[in-house]
């Protein structure tokens, strides 16, 4: 369980002023904005909902559904998110997405230098096809009429050399793409560095930056109203960014004598390809504003390195499935224990109480059993079944990351139904991991629970 993970990604900002704004506005026939420098502060709101809206159990609850707040929960079994999910919450795996004048950057196949692609163009063309240079004038084999027409490219496309980022050396090498997926339609941030790069994305969409792989939200401390539009970015991230060259270190270099042979008079007008390598440099981010819904797509990428230069930053790919983990595990490239969740050897009871040992025979059994899984499903890959069809013989708690958004009532609620004592006990930690960032955004209705119902096995209002 020392693997487990909760982050904020974002949060209303002055969320018992909310709820205070929505308790006054059932019984006003004013707008209550129009009296909003009147306002009590954030703490003398709390004060106010605890007395006036909690303690009385009065039933209308409702104003406590507006505020939000964003939650990346990281490292937990399947079994946990499946639970969590039942309750009143909006949860999503794949939400990283960028919009579509993105530009994707390839690596021209002679040296000749690069080409840029924008993500819409690129889905366009994996999707339907390129134009053909000529017309079909008879009716095509599946019954295609005359006329223009659009040919498959997907090959073509899979062959380009996309631009990627070895994660190891911190050099740019290139990699294939594997799909490109439309996202529909996601609410979008612009990012803006402080060379006047710019990159359109969600606030979800991870990006390499110095502290490792972390979503756009968490690099830039975005703070967002209910309407997603900024409120305010708490921290001065960077982006790695591709573009300086490389140094070469003296010690690859092996001298020679004056009188050795360096090459064949023949080839002395030859003019090798330029060697020259690119690193990853960090620019700092200058500000985050929000541009609104629009359509969203990303791409999956071949290979080791799983990321691609969108507009001169390195992004994460969505890898649709996350199935490369599970390889990697069968191929020893990864900690058995990373891609998949086994309880600590101990004392356990059953529901009905009855007790029983989990000794390190047993676990190490089972860590076999995941093992050999994952080795099936490696050698079902490599067979050429689908994903899809492939992870139905994945152990059930594989190791599962989401993005979960929750109001206070359904946050309170999960509290109510996953923190009492019989529930499972990685469910239990999972509430317990979430609970300071609840008392740090709500302290006075934290405060209230904390006091009234916490473990109580009561269902929130």
């Amino acid at each position: 369980m020392e693997r487990f993970r909760v982050e904020v990604i974002a949060k209303t900002p002055n969320p018992q002023q909310v709820v205070y704004a929505a308790m006054h506005q059932d019984y006003s026939e004013e707008l209550v904005v129009a009296d909003r420098l009147r306002w009590p502060d954030e703490a003398k709101c709390g004060e106010i909902i605890v007395k006036r809206l909690l303690a009385g159990d009065r039933g209308h609850f409702g104003p406590l559904e507006h505020p939000q707040i964003t939650l990346n929960c990281g490292y937990f079994p399947h079994s946990v998110m499946q639970q969590v999910r039942t309750h009143r919450v909006g949860i999503s795996f794949d939400v990283q997405c960028l919009a579509g004048n993105t530009e994707v950057t390839f690596v021209k196949s002679d040296g000749g230098g690069l080409r840029k692609i924008k993500i819409a163009e690129l889905y366009d063309l994996w999707t339907n096809g390129e134009k053909a240079i000529r017309q079909r004038s008879i009716k095509g084999r599946q019954g295609e009429p005359p006329g223009e027409y659009r040919r498959d490219c997907k090959t073509r496309i899979r062959k380009m050399q996309l631009r990627v980022l070895n994660e190891e050396t911190g050099l740019f090498e290139v990699g294939h793409l594997k799909d490109v997926i439309a996202k529909g339609i996601q609410p979008v941030y612009r990012l803006t560095l402080e060379d006047g790069k710019t990159l359109d994305c969600t606030a979800n969409h991870r990006l390499f930056t110095s502290e490792g792989w972390q979503t756009m939200g968490e690099a830039v401390g975005l703070v967002t109203h209910t309407d997603n539009t900024v409120a305010a970015i708490t921290k001065i991230g960077d982006v790695m960014c591709n573009g300086i060259i490389a140094e070469l270190r003296a010690d690859r270099l092996q001298p020679h004598k004056y009188y050795d042979k360096l090459i064949e008079p023949q080839q002395w007008n030859y003019k090798p390809k330029s060697s020259r390598k690119l690193r990853s440099h960090p620019v700092k981010v200058k500000s985050v504003e929000f541009l609104g819904a629009q359509m969203t797509y990303d791409l999956e990428v071949a290979g080791p390195w799983h990321n691609f230069v969108a507009n001169g930053m390195v992004v994460h790919n969505s890898n649709r499935y996350t199935g490369q983990r599970i390889v990697d595990a069968a191929t020893g490239n990864r900690d058995i224990e990373e891609v998949f969740y086994l309880r600590p050897v101990g004392d356990y009871a059953d529901r009905q109480g009855k007790r029983y040992e989990y000794t390190p025979e047993q676990r190490q059994r089972d860590m076999q059993w995941c093992l050999e899984a994952a080795k099936r499903y490696q050698q079902l890959i490599a067979e050429g079944t689908s994903e899809e069809h492939a992870r139905g013989i994945i152990p059930f708690d594989v190791r599962q990351h989401w993005v979960m958004s929750v109001n206070p009532r359904s946050l309170m609620h999960i509290l109510d139904m996953r923190w009492k004592l019989d529930a499972q006990l990685e469910a239990q930690k999972l509430c317990e991991l979430i609970w300071p960032h609840f008392q740090e955004w709500m302290p006075d209705v934290a405060a209230w629970y904390e006091k009234s119902r916490l473990k109580k096995a009561r269902l929130a209002p």
